[in-house]
C-alpha cells in the first residue's frame, strides 16, 4: 500500500490541477519578461524536490530572476498537495480554522475583542454565552456596550483574501457600512453571513502601520515552521502586507501590495504586487528609505505563540495587525493554501529547514491524504 501511494504521488497531480499552475506561471514569466528555459541552478533544484513530485521548473525560473538561484524555492503545487497535508493533517483543519474558535484557544487580549458570533445557528458573547438575539432592539442593546466606533463582521469559516469582510461605523444610535450604504440590521446580518460569523471590535492600529496606508489595517503575514526535529516554532518568512490608497483591506488581490520582512525587522527596498512587479515607492512611501517594524522581537514571540497553542499542525501563516499601544493582535491564520508569492521578496519559504521539511514528508507521503481525493 505505501508502495502504491508513494507512487500516486509522485505521478501526484491530476492533469488539470497541473495544467492550472503551469499556465499561471508561464503567465507570470511573459508578465514580467522573463524567459521561459532553462536557468543557472535549476537542475539541482529539480533533484531536490523531484522525491515529492513532478518538480515544474517555471516556479524556480520565476523567483530565482528575483531571489538568486537559490535551490530551496518552494513550488506550489508540491506546497498545497504534499507539504500541506503532512505537517497539516487535514482532519483537524475545519475545527482549527474556525474563527470562532480563536477566543477559545488564547488568553484575552490576542485578538480584537469579539462582541457577539454565531456557531451553527446559535448567538453567543464573547465567553461562549448563549445570547437571545431576535430583534434590532437586542442588537442594539448589545451593541451600546461597544467601546470604539468602528466594528468588523466576518465569515468564521471558509474565508480567504478579506472575503466577506465588512466594516460598519458609528453614527450615533446607528451603524453604517463604511464604503457603502447599508445599515447594521439582523436582518441584513443574517441575510449576508448566515449561521457562522464573528463580529468584533476594529482597533485602531499603530502609527508606523498606518502610514504606509491608513484607511486599511495593515497586516504582517509571517509563516511559522514548527520543527518535527524539535517542536520548537521558528519563524521563517515574513511580510508586510499593504492596502491602496482608498483601500479598506490589505491583501494584493484587492491592489494592495507587500513587501519583505527580515529577519531583525527591516522592510525590503522593493514592494511587489501579485504579479511580481517591484517598485521603490507605494501609496507615496519611499522603500529606499530604511524602515523598521518596532519591538520585533515581540511580534516574534507572539507569532510562536499562537502556533504552540494549534497542537496538530506546524506550518502557519499568521495575520498580525499592531494596535496603537503598540501590541500584537492576530487577525486569523492560514493553514493551507499557503501563498508562495512571498518568494518574490523575502526568500524561499522553508529557508534553512527546507531540507527537515523535505526529508520528513519524503518519508511520510503516506500521509498525504488530499492528494488521493483530489
Amino acid at each position: 500500500m505505501k508502495k502504491f501511494v508513494r507512487k500516486t504521488i509522485r505521478g501526484l497531480f491530476n492533469h488539470s490541477v497541473r495544467k492550472h499552475y503551469d499556465k499561471s506561471y508561464k503567465g507570470l514569466l511573459k508578465r514580467n519578461n522573463i524567459p521561459n528555459k532553462p536557468c543557472e541552478g535549476e537542475d539541482k533544484w529539480k533533484e531536490k524536490w523531484s522525491v515529492l513530485g513532478k518538480a515544474n521548473p517555471v516556479y524556480y525560473r520565476l523567483f530565482s530572476h528575483y531571489i538568486g538561484h537559490d535551490v530551496s524555492i518552494l513550488p506550489e503545487d508540491i506546497c498545497h498537495y504534499v507539504i500541506e497535508p503532512i505537517l497539516n493533517p487535514k482532519a483537524y483543519i475545519p475545527y482549527y480554522a474556525d474563527k470562532n474558535v480563536f477566543d477559545k484557544l488564547f488568553k484575552d487580549g490576542t485578538m480584537p475583542k469579539t462582541i457577539f458570533r454565531k456557531i451553527n445557528g446559535f448567538f453567543y458573547d464573547d465567553k461562549y454565552e448563549e445570547l437571545q438575539l431576535k430583534t434590532d432592539e437586542q442588537l442594539k442593546g448589545i451593541l451600546r456596550s461597544v467601546s470604539v466606533d468602528k466594528i468588523v463582521i466576518k465569515p468564521s469559516v471558509d474565508t480567504s483574501s478579506g472575503s466577506g469582510v465588512r466594516l460598519f461605523q458609528r453614527k450615533e444610535n446607528d451603524w453604517i457600512e463604511i464604503g457603502g450604504n447599508n445599515h447594521l440590521s439582523l436582518n441584513f446580518i443574517e441575510t449576508h453571513y448566515g449561521n457562522d460569523f464573528i463580529v468584533q471590535e476594529c482597533l485602531k492600529q499603530a502609527d508606523f502601520m498606518s502610514y504606509f496606508n491608513p484607511t486599511s489595517v495593515n497586516t504582517i503575514r509571517i509563516y511559522v515552521y514548527r520543527s518535527i526535529k524539535d517542536n520548537k516554532c521558528h519563524c521563517v518568512s515574513a511580510i508586510l502586507r499593504i492596502g491602496a490608497q482608498g483601500s479598506l483591506v490589505d491583501n494584493a488581490h484587492a491592489g494592495g501590495c507587500f513587501v519583505g520582512i527580515s529577519s531583525n525587522g527591516v522592510l525590503d527596498h522593493r514592494v511587489f504586487n501579485q504579479y511580481g512587479k517591484d517598485n521603490y515607492e507605494f501609496n507615496g512611501v519611499n522603500f529606499n528609505d530604511k524602515h523598521t517594524i518596532p519591538n520585533w522581537d515581540k511580534i516574534i514571540n507572539f507569532a510562536c505563540y499562537i502556533v504552540e497553542n494549534i497542537l496538530h499542525h506546524r506550518f502557519l501563516g499568521l495575520d498580525i495587525m499592531i494596535d496603537n499601544l503598540g501590541n500584537p493582535r492576530l487577525i486569523e491564520y492560514n493553514i493551507k493554501s499557503c501563498s508562495v508569492w512571498f518568494q518574490f521578496t523575502s526568500g524561499s519559504i522553508f529557508g534553512e529547514y527546507t531540507d527537515e521539511v523535505i526529508e520528513y514528508c519524503k518519508n511520510n507521503l503516506d500521509k498525504a491524504q488530499m492528494v488521493i481525493t483530489l
